[in-house]
């Protein structure tokens, strides 16, 4: 699906273009409804500088036990793979 906007409606918020599809993404983060990637995605940044602009923005990170234990995974894989490229 592509959001198209009139470039009147755009104009009369007084913010830019970038600005605006921000803003579009920082409420349904707010409430849980997308992802960090899924906001970095909406705003063309990534997920790291969308993550910046969130913490401008004074807003937290949704990290739940999930998260967590997906982050430990991760690491957990990683530390398995450094000390196989070690051992060899």
């Amino acid at each position: 699906m592509l959001l198209e906007l009139n470039d009147n409606v755009i104009k009369s918020t007084g913010l830019s273009e970038q600005e605006l599809r921000i803003d579009l993404a920082v409420r349904p983060y707010e409430d849980g409804k997308i992802t960090v990637g899924q906001g970095g995605t909406m705003t063309g940044l990534g997920h790291v500088k969308f993550q910046h602009e969130l913490g401008k923005r004074k807003i937290a990170s949704h990290f739940d036990v999930e998260d967590l234990e997906a982050d430990l995974e991760t690491l957990e894989k990683l530390a398995i793979a450094r000390g196989k490229q070690t051992n060899t």
